[in-house]
């Protein structure tokens, strides 16, 4: 492992040094979209033929239709996965494996994309670049920004006495910060506006994960640094952060901002992971397709003692990928101490909890996703929760891009006379690269397992542009 650390960093160190020696050459140039006409793309993949490393573009991509077309982050995140490669190749056969005019070409093409490829050497972002990274602004050679606005308007139907229409907006602008060839830094600043209907139909599953606070908010929603090591085996991030960045993670039913907009099927309803705050997390990559993630986080970020009353967990995440088809699965436990809130947990007490979050594509359209969670029934309001659903891309031929989601879930409310379900339906309508058009429905049943409240019916639209 040491060897490889030493190789890979020289390896990296003669293309960030080799950049100040050789210009960029302007066919090399890449635009905010790409074909795989593109001189670069082109490069890119004749020295992974070369040195036989495969998987750096999608098949489509590389087969050159017309369909397929790429965005510069996209064409980074291949350059810096065909990098780590290279950087693998020369730690097991010495640096003479790669040839000195590949190198030049790496530097160059590094050059081109110093903006996207410091975003791509940000893991937590992989996930959801999708929202914030793909129009990234390169402000210097070591900061970026880039940056998405959130709309979200509800309407409840059924609800007695009264319906309720609720309107929450968000901003966030992402600063990342290159301090070193494997450090990274990252600050998003939120402004949210809006409480959400949850405020007005109580329930566990939480409607709107978006929602915020009537009084406009400002924040750092977070602020940390990463630092990779071992070939990038090993990272580590500390500061301001969201443990669900990291664990519980799912391909489809991760993030309100464009996909299920309930926080029951962004993360496991009995998840328990604090708000964000102080935390760290490590991930190590055992083998290829395996890692391993340790997190803690502060359940008390208010208190004196960031170290009191922690919440921990550690995961097993396990990657298949079978032809073009790919699938995660992840298995965790946690160690909950957060103080009672009077709402969710209800006994101080170290309480554990366990969990798995699957997602497997079926294929090149369909994608399904299944979670299952439980918890110390002695210290909360719920016992267990499970979702399942997926998401089906180009229903319609005409709207190749736009996604449908669908998902069914429910929770178990200790005491009460039935579970909490909850199923929600969003299609996602692509306008434009920058613009997304969501309307929704969701249909909550027994809120808070009370079967004396009416079901309700929530009608939503949410639209998001980033920048």
């Amino acid at each position: 492992m040491k060897k490889l650390s030493v190789m890979g960093i020289l390896l990296l160190g003669c293309i960030m040094v080799s950049s100040v020696a050789f210009a960029m050459h302007p066919e090399l140039t890449v635009p905010e979209k790409v074909d795989v006409k593109n001189r670069a793309c082109q490069e890119i993949m004749r020295i992974g033929k070369k040195y036989q490393i495969e998987g750096l573009f999608p098949k489509d991509f590389e087969e050159g239709k017309d369909s397929c077309i790429l965005s510069r982050l996209e064409v980074a995140v291949s350059l810096q996965l065909l990098t780590e490669r290279l950087a693998e190749k020369a730690a097991k056969e010495g640096g003479g494996a790669i040839a000195r005019e590949d190198l030049e070409m790496l530097s160059n093409l590094k050059e081109e994309l110093r903006g996207e490829i410091l975003l791509a050497q940000t893991r937590a972002f992989q996930l959801r670049y999708d929202e914030l990274g793909t129009h990234l602004h390169a402000l210097t050679k070591s900061i970026t920004v880039s940056g998405g606005l959130t709309g979200i308007l509800q309407g409840s139907l059924g609800n007695r006495p009264k319906d309720y229409n609720d309107l929450v907006g968000r901003g966030d602008v992402v600063f990342s910060f290159k301090v070193g060839d494997a450090t990274t830094a990252v600050m998003d600043l939120e402004s949210t506006g809006g409480n959400g209907i949850d405020a007005r139909l109580p329930n566990f599953s939480v409607l709107n994960g978006v929602a915020g606070s009537t009084n406009d908010r400002v924040r750092f929603r977070e602020a940390w640094i990463e630092h990779a090591t071992f070939g990038d085996r090993l990272i580590a991030t500390i500061g301001k952060i969201s443990l669900t960045n990291y664990f519980d993670s799912n391909a489809v039913a991760n993030s309100e901002n464009s996909q299920f907009l309930a926080g029951a099927f962004v993360n496991s309803a009995v998840l328990g992971a604090p708000a964000n705050g102080p935390g760290v997390r490590v991930t190590a990559r055992l083998a290829e397709p395996l890692t391993l993630g340790v997190g803690y986080g502060s359940g008390d970020a208010d208190g004196a003692d960031i170290l009191d009353h922690g919440f921990g967990i550690a995961e097993l995440g396990y990657k298949v990928k079978c032809g073009e088809r790919e699938g995660n699965y992840h298995v965790y436990g946690t160690l909950d101490g957060a103080l009672p809130d009077g709402s969710r947990k209800l006994v101080q007490k170290d309480a554990y909890g366990f969990g798995v979050s699957i997602d497997q594509q079926l294929t090149d359209k369909l994608t399904l996703f299944g979670r299952y969670g439980q918890h110390d029934r002695s210290a909360y309001a719920t016992g267990r929760a499970w979702s399942v659903g997926g998401q089906y891309i180009g229903l319609v031929s005409a709207r190749k891009d736009d996604i449908l989601g669908f998902a069914f879930g429910q929770i178990s409310v200790i005491g009460a006379a039935s579970q909490e379900k909850l199923s929600e339906v969003y299609y996602k309508v692509k306008v434009s690269e920058q613009i997304a058009i969501t309307p929704m429905v969701q249909y909550l049943i027994n809120p808070e397992g009370n079967t004396g409240r009416d079901n309700v019916t929530v009608l939503g639209l949410r639209t998001q542009i980033i920048f």
